[in-house]
Order: C-alpha cells, then sequence, then structure tokens
C-alpha cells in the first residue's frame, strides 16, 4: 500500500538514500514539489529514518568524548549514590541540587560525556560532571586518552563547563539553533550512559524553555523523548541534521517495575544557545560575571497571599526578599513592592525580570516602574556585580509546584557555602526557603537552620533527606537535627498523608 508524501530534511533525505543502495524503485507523482519526496512504503520509511539516526551518529560520535573524573573524600561522597540511596524523583538530577547521578565506576569515580567544540581541545560538558575533580580522564571514539583541564571557573547558574585537552586537529561538533528547532521534531542523544560508551537514543523534541524545575538558577531548558540517564551527563543533544542544540543535564524519574528508578523519557537539556554564550565567556575571561539587584522574587500570578493586597494589578513581579548585600538594599525598594516594568519593558512573570536584568552592564542604572500600596512609583537601582555562589538569587521563588523537598528548597553545606553565609555547621543542608502552609513550616523549620541528621542519619544531600524521610514512621514522624546560630536542638517532622511523598 502506497502512502502519501513524506518529508524528510535534505540532509536526512540525502545521506539514507547513499546508504539504500539496494532501495527498490518506488512510484513518483510527476507533480511533485521540489522539497517533497515520493511516497514510500512504510517499511522502506522506516528505514530510511533509521539510517538517517546512523548518519547522523557517524558523523557526530568522533566528536563526543567520554569523561571519567576522579574525586577523594568528602566530594567523592557528594556525588555518588548508592543502590539503596537511589533517587526517588521525579526531578532527580543530573545538575546541582540533586547532584548524584554521574554513573559511578569505581570507587570516588563518575563517569559523564561531553563534545568537542574546537579543534585545539575545547570540549563543552557539565559543571556538575567535573565539579570537585582531582583528575578528569577524557577519551575519544578512537580510543585516544587524554589528562583534561577545568577552563576557568565552571557556571553552577547553568551548569555549564569547559574543559582543554593538550591536542589538536580533533573533530568537533556543528553546533545548531536551539532557538529554531520546534517541539515535534527529531533530537538524538549521544552518551555514555551506565558506562555504555556511544550509546545512541532518539525521540522529538517534547517541549522548550522548561522552567520551574529548581534545579538551577537560570533554567531554559529543551525537553526532549530521547532516553537519557546517569552517565549522559554533558554529551550533545542534536537536530536530524546532527547539530548540536543542547547539552543534556536533567532527567525525570520515578519508581517501579522492582527498580529503584528509571527514566520516563522525560529528558532536560541546557539549549546550545546558552551554552556557547557560558562557553565562550570561559574560554575568553575565565568566568561569567552577571549583573544582580538583589532581590528574590515571584510572579505575582503564583502568589496568592499578595494578591489581595494588590487588587486590580493583574501582572507584575513582586519582591520578596532584599539581600541585605545587595544594591536593592541601597535603594528605595522594600519588600512586597510590585515590579511592572524596567526600563519601560512591562514585566509580568519573575523570569522576564530576571532577563532584563541580565541584559544590562555591571553598575548600570536601572529603572524600576512599581506599585506600593496601590500606588504607582519609580524606583532606581544600580546594578552590581553578583557574587559567585548565590543560588537563590533573581530567582522565581517556587510553589510547591517546583522542586521542593518536603516544602524545603535545601542546599548542601560546602565549605564554600558555610563561609558564605558564616555557619558553624561545616556538613549538612541548609534551609534556603521554605514554603508556606507546608510541613517543615508547621514544624518550626525556616531559612537559615541547617539540618545536620535525619533519625540519626547523616544528611549531606537532598537526595540522602529524602531517603531518610522515606524510611521514618509516617505516624511517629523523623526526629531531625538541627542548627541554628550555632545552637543545637531538635524538632519533629511530620508529614500528613497526602504529603508522603516530596511534591515535585
Amino acid at each position: 500500500m502506497i502512502r502519501p508524501f513524506v518529508r524528510l530534511t535534505s540532509f536526512a533525505f540525502a545521506a539514507l538514500l547513499a546508504a539504500l543502495p539496494s532501495a527498490r524503485a518506488v512510484p513518483t507523482r510527476p507533480s511533485a514539489a521540489p522539497n517533497e519526496v515520493a511516497a514510500l512504503a512504510p517499511n522502506e520509511v522506516a528505514r530510511l529514518l533509521g539510517n538517517a539516526f546512523a548518519a547522523v551518529a557517524e558523523k557526530v560520535s568522533p566528536a563526543v568524548v567520554i569523561l571519567t573524573v576522579t574525586r577523594r573524600g568528602e566530594d567523592a561522597d557528594r556525588m555518588l549514590w548508592s543502590p539503596e540511596e537511589a533517587p526517588e524523583g521525579p526531578f532527580d538530577s543530573l545538575p546541582r541540587g540533586p547532584r548524584r547521578l554521574p554513573i559511578p565506576r569505581d570507587s570516588g569515580e563518575t563517569q559523564g560525556s561531553g563534545f568537542i567544540v574546537r579543534a585545539d581541545g575545547y570540549i563543552y560538558t557539565n559543571c556538575h560532571v567535573i565539579q570537585g575533580a582531582e583528575k578528569i580522564k577524557v577519551r575519544l571514539k578512537d580510543g585516544r586518552t587524554f589528562d583534561a583541564q577545568v577552563v576557568g571557573v565552571p557556571d553552577e547558574k547553568t551548569d555549564v563547563a569547559v574543559i582543554k585537552i593538550n591536542a589538536r586537529d580533533l573533530p568537533t561538533v556543528e553546533l545548531g539553533d536551539s532557538d529554531a528547532i520546534r517541539p515535534g521534531e527529531w533530537t538524538i542523544a549521544i552518551g555514555a550512559p551506565f558506562n555504555l560508551d556511544y550509546s545512541v537514543t532518539v525521540g522529538v523534541l517534547s517541549g522548550k524553555v522548561r522552567d520551574h524545575l529548581g534545579t538551577a538558577m537560570y533554567e531554559e531548558y529543551l525537553q526532549t523523548q530521547a532516553t537519557i540517564n546517569p552517565g549522559n551527563s554533558g554529551g550533545p543533544l542534536l537536530d536530524i541534521e546532527g547539530r548540536v542544540i543542547g547539552i543534556n543535564t536533567l532527567i525525570r524519574t520515578r519508581n517501579g517495575a522492582g527498580f529503584s528508578f528509571y527514566n520516563a523519557n522525560v529528558g532536560f537539556a541546557i539549549p546550545i544557545k546558552l551554552a556557547q554564550k557560558i562557553g565562550t565567556l570561559l574560554i575568553t575571561k575565565g568566568r561569567v560575571e552577571r549583573p544582580w539587584i538583589g532581590v528574590d522574587i515571584r510572579t505575582l500570578a503564583e502568589d496568592p497571599e499578595m494578591r489581595p493586597f494588590v487588587k486590580g494589578l493583574e501582572k507584575g513581579v513582586v519582591i520578596k526578599t532584599i539581600r541585605h548585600d545587595g544594591p536593592a538594599q541601597r535603594s528605595g525598594l522594600k519588600p512586597g513592592d510590585v515590579v511592572t516594568a524596567i526600563d519601560g519593558t512591562p514585566v509580568a512573570t519573575a523570569r522576564e525580570l530576571q532577563k532584563l536584568v541580565l541584559e544590562r552592564q555591571v553598575g548600570q542604572m536601572i529603572r524600576l516602574a512599581i506599585v506600593r500600596n496601590g500606588k504607582p512609583l519609580t524606583v532606581e537601582v544600580k546594578t552590581g556585580l553578583q557574587p559567585a555562589s548565590m543560588p537563590l538569587t533573581l530567582r522565581q521563588t517556587p510553589s510547591l509546584g517546583g522542586a521542593l523537598v518536603y516544602g524545603m528548597i535545601l542546599q548542601p553545606v560546602t565549605k564554600e557555602v558555610a563561609e558564605q553565609y558564616a555557619l558553624s555547621e561545616k556538613n549538612g543542608l541548609l534551609i534556603m526557603e521554605v514554603a508556606d502552609d507546608s510541613a517543615a513550616a508547621r514544624a518550626g523549620l525556616a531559612p537559615g537552620i541547617v539540618i545536620t541528621e535525619v533519625d540519626g542519619r547523616k544528611v549531606a544531600s537532598p537526595l540522602v533527606f529524602r531517603e531518610a524521610m522515606k524510611r521514618a514512621d509516617p505516624k511517629r514522624g523523623a526526629l531531625l537535627q538541627i542548627s541554628r546560630d550555632g545552637t543545637r536542638s531538635f524538632v519533629v517532622l511530620r508529614m500528613h498523608s497526602d504529603e508522603a511523598e516530596p511534591s515535585r
């Protein structure tokens, strides 16, 4: 039976016909348009499509690299997970936050992926793949191995990092246009999931500009149906022409079928347009410098507590917190102000405000149109240089539908975090935010408190915290050892029946 015309891209169709010398002739229509292909039988369509995927894999794989990262001590403990502590999701991710999915090989080692962007040895990957690395080994498709060095300061806020190997005339990828690709188009992922090097998976692009996941400060993920798993981190997401449109970085998982977790075909990639901007800065300047005004914000439409105080105002961004060390502290802004425009450009969401600020220069004066107590005002703020580690600055304050852990946003306490927030505790989980009406809020937990143990079990990551809470007696609750300003105490965290699993 002959099917109607099938459209394929020029690269895909040309490559596939070349790969099918024995394909039999098929009927054609005399009036077929130049960009249309003659009608094909179903098995021929499948064969051509399969060869298109194979052609992409053959074209790109030589520029894809496998990373083996060696860590020591606490850094290795934070990055590795055991089957008993496997992520329970749903957004258990390859990047920061839940950071335990680079696939473990031997003790202290994890494996990830990357791709070569310059013939002189520059490679893009994820920040979380190489974070805390003592040694990075890069292996090419042809079997050659190299030691790699980190270029500049990896950007935790986007989870983009650049490394370099000492080599020349290397194969490189072609960068595509992540803005142009449309949902429904084919995407292809190449990487090393579970130590299975150069695995190729395919699926359609499911969506664009996915945010509210709570896994990175700047979220504009591409969502793909192509299966990605631990070890795919840092590898390329490709279009049907074999061009890189994203860096694979995040997956959605869930429990079931007797497995501790499995991929739900909901994967996320950093758009290559954003990654290339960050990568270029790391290569040329060694770091990413961003302007900020020092506020925590939330979209008005998603802030039901604030809306009764601004009746008649439908769109805007609520100033939730003004940081004591930020530029806004020296301006006329106040918590509760609703920003409606920046330099004359209307803003309706926290993401829009964030982008407009990031487009400015450090030290530039900006004019904010605000509403305070029902009256319109204008406030000027001079942007400052955003600190290197401010995980919640200028980001959307998540609602309960975001990536909260039992109503809290938790940050692992590292040496840098302890120094930044003057913490007496050097290990544990720092509470950054607590959702109203959550179990955590009812227990009296608040930002600034450090959770050190759950039922006697030390917790160093959100994933370990979730696992410990899952094991707790739901009737008795979990006993949390906490520290606030150096004073240690405990609280009992009890979950209602409808909170038995974390809301994500």
